[in-house]
C-alpha cells in the first residue's frame, strides 16, 4: 500500500509502469491460453491444490451472497466513512465486472473439464479471467485500503486488514482447488483487478485529498 500514497509523480509512474508489464503478462497469457486451452503450467498446479479444503473462501463470490456482500460493504462504508467512499466502492466493483465479462467473451476459453481435473462445484460460463478473483482484488483491496488509510490504529483496523487481505490472497487457491479456473485464469484476473484498483485509488486521491487522521496515515500521507 505504501507505493499507493507516496507522491503523486512517482506513484502515477509507478501504477503506469506496473500496468504496462501486467498488460504485457496478461497479453501473453490470453494468447497461450486461446492457442494452448490446457497445458502443464494450469493442470499441475491446479491438481496439487485441490488437494486442500478452501471452499470457504470462495463463497462471497457466489449468487446471492456476491450480491448481499457488496450492499452490506457499501453500506457500511456509506454509514462510517461517508456515501461518497460507499458510492465508489460501488463504481468499482461495477467496473471491474463489466471488464470481467469483456474479457471472458473476448477470450471465450472454457472451464476446466472433469477428465482433467476434479470439479467440486461445476459453474458455467466462460473461465479467463477469474471472476471471483477480480471481484475480490477491487472490493476487498478497496476496503483494505480505506482501512489503512481511513482509520485510526486499533484492533479493529488489524482485524479489518487480515480479514480483507486473507480474502483477496486466499480466493485464487480456492477457485483452483474447486476446479473452476486454471492458474493462468486466476494470474490475469490478480492483475487485472491490481490495474482497476490502483487506478481507482489513485484517481480518488486526486480527487477528493482529505487530512490525515490524527492516528493513521491519510489520504495526502
Amino acid at each position: 500500500m505504501g507505493l499507493l500514497i507516496g507522491a503523486p509523480q512517482r506513484r502515477q509512474r509507478l501504477i503506469f509502469g506496473f500496468s504496462l508489464f501486467s498488460f504485457a503478462i496478461t497479453s501473453l497469457l490470453a494468447y497461450l491460453v486461446d492457442q494452448f486451452p490446457v497445458s502443464p503450467f494450469d493442470l499441475a498446479p491446479t491438481r496439487a491444490l485441490q488437494a486442500k479444503c478452501m471452499v470457504v473462501i470462495s463463497l462471497f463470490g457466489f449468487m446471492p451472497w456476491s450480491t448481499i456482500t457488496v450492499a452490506v460493504g457499501v453500506l457500511l462504508v456509506s454509514v462510517l466513512l461517508g456515501w461518497k467512499d460507499g458510492g465508489y466502492l460501488l463504481l468499482l466493483t461495477a467496473v471491474q465486472a463489466v471488464a470481467n465479462q469483456l474479457i471472458k467473451q473476448a477470450i471465450g476459453r472454457p472451464r476446466p473439464l472433469t477428465t482433467l481435473v476434479d470439479v467440486f462445484m461445476p459453474v458455467s460460463g466462460n473461465s479467463f479471467p477469474s471472476g471471483h478473483v477480480m471481484l475480490y482484488t477491487v472490493f476487498f483491496g478497496f476496503l483494505l485500503f480505506l482501512a489503512v488509510t481511513r482509520l485510526p490504529r486499533s484492533l479493529w483496523r488489524a482485524v479489518a486488514v487480515m480479514l480483507t487481505g486473507g480474502l483477496i490472497v486466499s480466493v485464487g487457491p480456492s477457485r483452483m482447488y474447486l476446479g473452476a479456473h486454471w492458474l493462468s485464469d486466476v494470474i490475469a484476473a490478480y492483475l487485472f483487478g491490481i490495474i482497476i484498483l490502483a487506478f481507482g485509488i489513485d484517481y480518488l486521491r486526486d480527487l477528493a485529498p482529505r487530512a490525515p487522521t490524527q492516528q493513521g496515515p491519510g489520504w495526502g500521507a
